[in-house]
């Protein structure tokens, strides 16, 4: 039996029976009013990852079609092992000695012996504590100044051929083969400034002439090679190879002349009343 509904005046219509009565629920999360309300932030952060990937990307074709700047050329080739003074002088000494050559066929120029800068008196070493060069700058008399250095920092090199008084024993002194020593001292030195930081200049006693007793000596300052460790050392010495004592080096002869022969000098030593000597050097002439 149907039950009537009743209908009248103040009521509100009947349901329409056949419909449910479900209500209805909002989705949760953002309606449509939300999307418009975040629409601007949504898209400044898209915006921010497409520059980060378009960023990307171009650093990604710059590594693949041009690479990044390579990193300096290595100054030499070889370097001495890292230790201590003397151990690092000495491969220094031996490297640079073994490449220079009597002749094609012929044994080693000559022989290079590092050490602290120290002078032997009979059977006493006695340590070199200052270095005094005189005629140096400018003073008010005419015979100049007196220059004097703390040895400290200083290596001594001394050049040895096997001959009399470390002399050359074979082949015919010559103007070619005197740079080919200085070229050798020069070597040397410079591998010494770059890779021995303690070393701020560098003794070197040249091989004497033949029937002499004494020689030159070398006397190079770290300060005056600034150019030369700043650039790799076949921008300095560009032959591969040293040349032999009876060749001519015409293409580096400028060069050796200019960074060696300012610091030939003459020298002496003499007593210091404190102990110890100082080496006297006088410009070569």
């Amino acid at each position: 039996m149907n039950k009537k509904i009743p209908t009248g005046p103040g009521l509100p219509p009947p349901a329409d029976q056949s419909t449910s009565q479900v209500p209805l629920v909002a989705a949760r999360g953002l309606d449509s009013g939300d999307h418009k309300r975040y629409a601007p932030y949504f898209a400044a952060v898209y915006a921010t990852l497409g520059a980060v990937v378009v960023a990307a990307a171009a650093a990604f074709v710059v590594l693949v079609v041009k690479p990044g700047h390579k990193p300096p050329a290595a100054w030499s080739s070889w370097r001495p092992t890292p230790g201590s003074l003397s151990k690092m002088t000495t491969e220094i000494a031996e490297h640079v000695s073994h490449e220079y050559r009597l002749s094609a066929n012929g044994g080693q120029l000559v022989a290079i012996v590092p050490s602290k800068p120290t002078v032997t008196s009979g059977t006493t070493s006695i340590s070199i504590k200052a270095i005094a060069i005189r005629n140096a700058g400018k003073a008010a008399n005419a015979g100049g100044g007196i220059e004097v250095l703390d040895s400290t920092g200083s290596e001594m090199y001394t050049f040895c051929g096997l001959g009399d008084h470390c002399s050359i024993a074979s082949g015919t002194p010559s103007t070619d083969r005197g740079r080919l020593v200085r070229r050798e001292a020069l070597e040397v030195a410079l591998y010494t400034f770059k890779f021995v930081p303690s070393v701020k200049s560098v003794i070197e006693f040249m091989p004497p002439a033949p029937n002499a007793t004494s020689s030159d000596l070398l006397f190079l300052r770290k300060e005056n090679y600034a150019r030369e460790l700043s650039q790799p050392l076949d921008d300095t010495l560009r032959l591969r190879e040293p040349p032999l004592p009876t060749e001519a080096d015409a293409l580096e002869a400028p060069t050796i002349d200019a960074l060696t022969l300012p610091s030939i000098f003459t020298y002496q030593l003499t007593a210091l009343q404190a102990g110890g000597a100082a080496l006297v050097l006088d410009r070569a002439t």
